[in-house]
């Protein structure tokens, strides 16, 4: 593993502690002068196989897209407001479920995955599994989880 980080790859997904993740990653990419990488990952309603057997119209795609962006738009707003954050960001969205677009994404021993850690129960772990211990297990470079304050929650 290299000592020198070069990006700092986020996971954003809108929540409380996404963004205390997004905030705690800019802190890493300006320490490191690292480019900061937000990333929202993002699946149709329904999921995938859902969309494979009934294709939805190329407008409501087209409004799903919007909406990734979007999400991810409003989740660096609130971290840092209109001002932004001194880093260097490439804010970025992907169709993908989320633990393998961010395994993928931050595939380089100089990036640093980070990641809010939300606390879900056992249910909806159980259905949906979870991103963290997902990147935790297949993450190639460090991977920082972040805890969301009382405050951010």
């Amino acid at each position: 593993m290299s000592t020198m980080v070069k990006r700092v790859v986020v996971g954003v997904d809108g929540s409380p502690a996404s963004v205390a993740a997004l905030r705690q990653g800019a802190q890493e990419a300006t320490r490191h002068k690292a480019l900061l990488c937000p990333i929202h990952a993002w699946a149709p309603p329904g999921g995938e196989a859902a969309d494979a057997v009934y294709p939805a119209p190329a407008d409501v795609r087209a409004h799903w897209e919007r909406d990734a962006d979007g999400r991810l738009a409003r989740a660096c707003q609130e971290a840092f407001g209109t001002v932004g954050n001194g880093a260097r960001m490439q804010p970025r969205t992907v169709r993908a479920p989320a633990g393998m677009a961010l395994v993928a994404y931050a595939a380089r021993d100089t990036d640093v995955l980070v990641l809010g850690e939300n606390r879900h129960g056992p249910v909806h772990r159980l259905l949906h599994g979870s991103v963290s211990r997902y990147c935790l297990r297949h993450a190639h470079c460090p991977v920082l989880l972040v805890h969301s304050t009382d405050d951010e929650t």
